[in-house]
């Protein structure tokens, strides 16, 4: 049990090394400083986080977010007028299906996501995070120093990741990450690739498409994810530095809202120590 500055939570796992059901906790309340810390530490540990039916106003979801890092203003998704770091998702935006990290097109990607569902599809609608971690640790010597001598290069203009900005974008900006980082606050080794890359520096074509098929059918394994299902006021809070996400598109046009925030930090991907 850990604490929260007003008693203990506890933390019920969903699979042996990635997400977590954290109880005993009420987000509403302001935690003091070892509360806080409890839960960061708890996130790098587990890599996602699930709170259950909190139904946090704005005030209470911005001071979440700003738990695990410094919120960020996204400059191409819509903002809530009450907050311009509350990103509202709905059904008609459509899901972010694609397996991917947030904020690749940033130097310093988003070190910590949350999503909080305001209202859930009646069937349907599932989000899913991957381990890039433990994908890692699972491929042979020789596949970690194939991918650990890769990068990729993403758009590094916000805009051409929407297709409602698209046509408005500026110049191709590119931004270069490794395929396999170092977690800055472990030193854990792990890959990091969202599937919006534009190519893997270095390869062909034919090569890149057998990386990236590679690396998406290994790092999705059902050993390396955990699905889960919402419910009404439900928050997930994930590090963006361990796993990459995506959402289940199986509900067609049913109501589905909810609040994103990112948080971001002075953290560039990289690796810190000498390959293996």
């Amino acid at each position: 049990m850990a604490p929260t500055g007003a008693g203990s939570f506890t933390v019920t796992h969903l699979n042996p090394t990635i997400g977590s059901v954290v109880s005993g906790v009420d987000l509403k309340k302001n935690m003091d400083g070892e509360a806080r810390a409890a839960l960061r530490a708890t996130l790098v540990e587990r890599k996602v986080l699930f709170f259950k039916e909190q139904h946090l106003n704005v005030e209470e979801f911005e001071r979440l977010g700003q738990t695990f890092g410094e919120l960020f203003i996204h400059p191409t998704m819509p903002q809530l007028p009450e907050s311009p770091y509350i990103n509202p998702v709905a059904t008609e935006h459509g899901p972010a299906k694609d397996w991917h990290i947030g904020g690749p097109w940033k130097t310093n990607p988003f070190v910590a996501e949350l999503l909080q569902l305001k209202i859930t599809p009646p069937a349907g609608g599932d989000t899913m995070w991957a381990d890039m971690q433990a994908a890692y640790r699972a491929l042979s010597a020789p596949m970690q120093r194939l991918f650990g001598d890769l990068t990729a290069v993403y758009l590094g203009d916000p805009s051409q990741y929407s297709p409602t900005t698209r046509a408005n974008g500026g110049e191709r900006l590119e931004v270069e990450h490794p395929l396999v980082i170092d977690h800055p606050e472990t030193g854990e080794r792990g890959l990091f690739y969202s599937t919006s890359a534009v190519r893997i520096e270095g390869l062909n074509d034919q090569e890149q498409e057998l990386v990236r098929r590679l690396l998406l059918d290994h790092a999705t394994q059902p050993r390396f994810v955990v699905r889960y299902r919402w419910q009404p006021g439900d928050i997930a809070v994930w590090d963006n530095r361990a796993v990459w996400h995506s959402a289940v598109d199986d509900y067609g046009d049913a109501p589905r809202l909810g609040w994103h925030a990112a948080a971001v930090a002075d953290w560039r991907p990289g690796r810190q120590k000498p390959a293996a």
